[in-house]
């Protein structure tokens, strides 16, 4: 049931599973969260991404976002706190890393991505949309699924090779990410339902 997970996965997997459990216990496939926690940082509860961009900061990543002013553009735990005060209260960038606070986010941000995912045409559709919402934004999401729907032979209700082609995010390379913002995401949904989650399923023993 272990195998293949890291020491980091192991002693975290059963927060995460509580995390499920207690905010979105008919979840319909629980290895997904946990593949998204190791795309996202590979278990390490101090992972951190810092560009110009943006600060990225723990299991899920949440960022805080910056104009070329320097001034915040979003914050991620700010919004999460908002939308959720009683299951996040007391977290904020003083304590962004703590895992007792970024695993249960990490299941409220997908749970509410996923509600509100209501055109794709399976479960796993909607579960590979709902983690590219995790990565770029809802909105982004839906900018793909219009796009597609005005291109022929694009199903809109669909991911993989349909909403995946149909990204309207940047196409070049940015510095300190080595890829597109449209590749990131492409990618980071490849991996967390192709490549990632196979291990997961076997320690959730789902089929």
């Amino acid at each position: 049931m272990a195998a293949g997970l890291s020491a980091g996965a192991l002693a975290l997997l059963p927060l995460l599973a509580a995390s499920i459990g207690q905010y979105w216990p008919d979840m319909p496939a629980r290895s997904v969260l946990a593949a998204q926690v190791e795309q996202e940082s590979g278990w390490r509860v101090n992972a951190k991404l810092h560009t110009s961009r943006e600060l990225g900061a723990g299991l899920g990543q949440f960022t805080k976002a910056f104009n070329k002013d320097g001034s915040v553009r979003f914050d991620a735990i700010g919004e999460m706190t908002a939308a959720h005060p009683e299951a996040l209260r007391g977290w904020s960038w003083a304590n962004a890393y703590a895992p007792h606070y970024q695993l249960p986010a990490v299941v409220l941000k997908n749970r509410d991505a996923y509600r509100l995912i209501k055109w794709a045409s399976t479960d796993y559709d909607r579960l590979a949309m709902m983690d590219a919402s995790h990565n770029s934004g809802l909105g982004s999401v839906i900018k793909r699924r219009r796009k597609c729907a005005n291109t022929r032979g694009c199903d809109p209700g669909r991911w993989f090779g349909h909403l995946e082609r149909s990204s309207t995010q940047s196409k070049v390379r940015h510095a300190g990410y080595g890829q597109s913002f449209a590749d990131i995401t492409n990618t980071h949904v490849r991996n967390v339902m192709i490549v990632r989650r196979p291990k997961y399923q076997a320690y959730f023993r789902e089929k």
